[in-house]
């Protein structure tokens, strides 16, 4: 993959990390008492961005780990199966 397009995956993660932290951080507005004794709202926040720096992390090696099945050709007979299944090949 080039730089370009791994920029732009990284770009797209970026966005869905952040809007999971976003809807995250909302949790202690709504619903302030189920932290009651075990995080003010401060430590939610940080607690959040841990996390969301967690995600980018699990993220990208999910996505390090499926371009190699990928590149390794993992997929080629599994839709060769599917299709031969399905009628389209003979």
């Amino acid at each position: 993959m080039s730089v370009t397009d791994m920029n732009e995956i990284a770009n797209l993660v970026g966005e869905v990390v952040d809007c999971f932290e976003e809807q995250m951080r909302t949790v202690f507005e709504e619903e302030p008492e189920i932290f009651e004794g075990r995080s003010t709202e401060l430590e939610w926040k940080t607690q959040v961005t841990n996390c969301g720096l967690d995600l980018v992390v699990a993220i990208d090696e999910l996505i390090e780990k499926f371009e190699v099945k990928l590149h390794n050709g993992e997929y080629h007979r599994e839709m060769r199966d599917w299709q031969r299944a399905a009628g389209c090949l003979k």
